[in-house]
């Protein structure tokens, strides 16, 4: 295997998370706090064709490069680093990068749920607050006043979504009330 094709095999993505940085996607794009230096805004991006750059500390190159550059290792051993011995991938290294792998795309999934979520959420508060609005009679009230129940609830539901508390996010998802 050349070594091309080894690099090409590594996803960098999963590489960097298993070093414990967090990255959020953008669009194409990965982004979060360098490992390599002091980040206190995110200026480490990874980009799909599994290079990297810092815009802050201006480190780049491939899975490769972030692993010496992380370790202060020459090649040979970021090769060992990452489980590779004479050009092949572990069969250890490979099922972590794999859970890895796994790990993002059930993130990726959630964070799109919460998203739509609050999407509905929030429509569902302008539903019942026009229905509230248009409450003229008693005969209304008696039919549309249960609403003011339901808008606080999706109103609690919609701070939640957009709130910092994943285990209520999991909560509602696990309730199963949207999507």
């Amino acid at each position: 295997m050349d070594l091309s094709t080894l690099k090409g095999s590594i996803d960098l993505v999963a590489v960097v998370e298993g070093a414990g940085t967090e990255l959020k996607r953008f669009g194409r794009l990965h982004k979060g706090l360098c490992p390599l230096h002091s980040d206190t805004e995110p200026s480490f991006v990874v980009y799909p064709d599994q290079h990297f750059r810092c815009f802050g500390c201006q480190e780049h190159g491939d899975v490769f490069d972030f692993i010496q550059k992380l370790h202060g290792c020459d090649f040979k051993q970021a090769l060992g680093i990452l489980g590779i011995k004479q050009g092949k991938l572990t069969t250890e290294k490979r099922e972590e990068i794999k859970r890895l792998q796994h790990r993002r795309e059930l993130v990726k999934a959630f964070r799109k749920w919460e998203i739509d979520a609050a999407d509905e959420a929030a429509m569902l508060c302008r539903c019942c607050r026009k229905v509230l609005g248009e409450i003229k009679t008693t005969a209304h009230m008696d039919k549309y006043g249960n609403r003011y129940h339901d808008l606080e609830t999706y109103a609690y539901h919609l701070d939640v979504l957009v709130g910092d508390d994943d285990q209520a996010k999991i909560g509602l998802y696990d309730a199963g009330y949207y999507g």
